[in-house]
């Protein structure tokens, strides 16, 4: 009986431990669907801990084992990034792709093989399409029609 209550506390602090912080600059919308997401994640130790009573005891211990090696792993590496943040250089059209419409193309061109879609877009293409329009001509020769 002791093994389950363990597994509970364990991996309610995994949880606890590992959940991102709230972003203040989220929607409300979102904000909603996160505090619904972790309020029915707060039962999820308790329903593991309920399955750890039907199942032996070597699979209870495997899942506090498992939970403790990735808290550990976890903190190590989010504590690496806090001492070690990486350097991220961003190319020179980074810039520019909050206004497209002023790119060159060589920028253009660049962000496009790193897989950014700095073209035209489908719809942009339609609505040009919508603008051409076949000139009424009459034909060369009076057989030809």
């Amino acid at each position: 009986m002791i093994m389950p209550l363990i597994l509970v506390l364990g991996q309610s602090l995994t949880m606890n431990a590992l959940q991102p912080p709230v972003d203040d600059n989220l929607p409300a919308e979102e904000k909603e669907q996160l505090e619904r997401t972790q309020t029915i994640l707060k039962f999820l130790p308790l329903m593991i801990g309920f399955f750890s009573l039907q199942v032996p005891a070597g699979l209870t211990i495997y899942c506090f084992t498992s939970n403790f090696f990735t808290l550990a792993q976890s903190l190590a590496v989010r504590k690496y990034y806090e001492l070690n943040p990486p350097k991220i250089e961003l190319p020179e059209y980074w810039d520019a792709l909050d206004d497209m419409s002023n790119m060159s193309a060589d920028d253009r061109r660049a962000a496009a093989e790193a897989g950014i879609a700095a073209g035209p877009k489908w719809s942009d293409i339609i609505d040009e399409a919508k603008f051409h329009y076949v000139v009424d001509r009459s034909p060369l020769r009076e057989e030809s029609e």
